[in-house]
């Protein structure tokens, strides 16, 4: 902030406060003085180029501080909300340079991946929210925490219900419908094999033996946005040290990317596979040798008569 601009700020308050007294002086314009607005968020609306001189700095933070709001953030705006909105406050209170950015950001925007945008069951918002805050982040490696965050949503057994994690972020807030506190073992474990929604809460669900509709599933839904909140300030962290080495993407691919080459109308032209994903291949396409029970599979006509 220039002097001019202080100055300003102090003649401002100083005849408000004269005006209407001092207590009637709107907190937001004596914050403004701290945070000032102009330039606020300063990672531009021009796209690729301007976004990456334009990254705000990344700085240490305690995952478990993320994870704790994370979990509660849950319950304001749902599982992108959460993840997001605490990677983002937490940034915001460190102190930094880039701290008041951090905090002009409107971490609202984010409620629309819920239920995998929308309810739609497409990608789930928790990893949707980790790759939306590395995206303006700097001092780290994006690519590699991205398909690390990814990575580890795919593989591994969530929510993880050890008790000190429980405890610390704040769970299980939830009960079943006699009044039963919804504990790691009624919540249970399973592994997502995807990071889409729909596949992430199905697989769950089997597991479980609780439906989608039921508070277990918002439980579950809360403790996996803690977890994914954790692991992606852990990742971050890491990455700022220069140590993150963690695995970026199945080892099955790479049977599937021995066939799957470049295009063959043009092979000299294009050089990316014609499959342009790094999502786990067969959780969704079987293996050739079992791909004959496939359009039995398909052909059923509804998928409510097996997925009630």
């Amino acid at each position: 902030m220039n002097v001019d601009r202080r100055q300003a700020m102090e003649k401002i308050v100083g005849f408000a406060g004269m005006a209407a007294g001092a207590a009637a002086v709107s907190p937001a314009l004596l914050a403004s003085d701290t945070c000032p607005t102009d330039g606020a968020i300063g990672i531009g609306s021009a796209g690729g180029q301007e976004l990456g001189n334009n990254l705000l700095q990344y700085v240490n933070l305690d995952p478990m501080s993320v994870a704790r709001r994370a979990y509660a953030g849950y319950g304001r705006g749902g599982c992108m909300y959460g993840v997001f909105d605490a990677i983002i406050k937490e940034l915001s209170i460190q102190g930094h340079e880039d701290a008041c950015n951090f905090a002009a950001i409107p971490t609202n925007i984010t409620i629309y991946g819920g239920g995998g945008v929308k309810g739609w069951g497409s990608i789930c918002g928790c990893v949707n929210a980790a790759a939306m805050a590395v995206n303006i982040l700097g001092g780290i490696e994006q690519s590699a925490v991205v398909d690390a965050i990814n990575r580890y949503y795919e593989k591994t057994p969530m929510p993880r219900g050890d008790q000190e994690f429980l405890t610390a972020i704040g769970a299980p807030t939830r009960q079943t419908d006699d009044g039963r506190p919804l504990n790691a073992e009624l919540i249970g474990q399973s592994v997502a094999k995807s990071i889409l929604c729909h596949t992430s809460v199905s697989n769950w669900s089997s597991v479980s033996k609780f439906g989608a509709g039921h508070a277990a599933k918002l439980e579950r839904c809360a403790q996996v946005t803690a977890e994914v909140a954790f692991i992606t300030v852990d990742f971050l962290n890491q990455s700022l040290a220069g140590t993150l080495t963690a695995e970026r993407k199945a080892s099955t691919n790479t049977e599937c990317g021995s066939c799957h080459q470049p295009t063959a109308r043009e092979p000299e032209q294009y050089i990316g596979s014609d499959v342009n994903a790094k999502m786990e291949c067969q959780t969704c396409h079987s293996s050739h040798e079992q791909l004959a029970a496939i359009p039995d599979h398909a052909d059923n006509g509804s998928c409510q008569s097996c997925h009630k």
